[in-house]
């Protein structure tokens, strides 16, 4: 413990530069998820959103993409979800997360595809 307390002395405020390239996301795919969900996980198996709302009011949710940009995934609302804190951390880390985004991709389309009032042509 005393080492990580001198080390961070030696290190508090100062920063790193960084060069990033960042994939160009797209708001209003954000907010047509966050409209399409209407303040609820949508994981069909979650195990309890928080009660709580942000500063606003809104649902604390996370838009997710189920497959990564960086992976090939599309920036689209028929490939993304909003979910709790705790089903994106499953999704992301959990040991059912291969699972789960099989579950959420078809959430993900059905959804979406039921909010569109019809079908819609993918990449899968």
């Amino acid at each position: 413990m005393r080492k990580v307390e001198q080390v961070e002395a030696a290190t508090y405020g100062r920063r790193k530069e960084r060069v990033r390239r960042e994939p160009v996301r797209l708001p209003d795919a954000r907010r047509a998820v966050l409209m399409r969900a209407q303040g609820r996980c949508e994981n069909p198996a979650c195990g309890g959103q928080p009660a709580d709302v942000t500063d606003d009011g809104q649902a604390i949710l996370e838009v997710d993409h189920i497959e990564r940009i960086a992976e090939g995934g599309r920036d689209h609302p028929v490939q993304m979800v909003a979910l709790c804190p705790n089903c994106h951390a499953m999704k992301d880390r959990g040991t059912s997360r291969k699972a789960l985004r099989a579950l959420l991709r078809q959430v993900a389309s059905t959804e979406h595809e039921r909010w569109n009032d019809g079908p819609i042509a993918t990449s899968e």
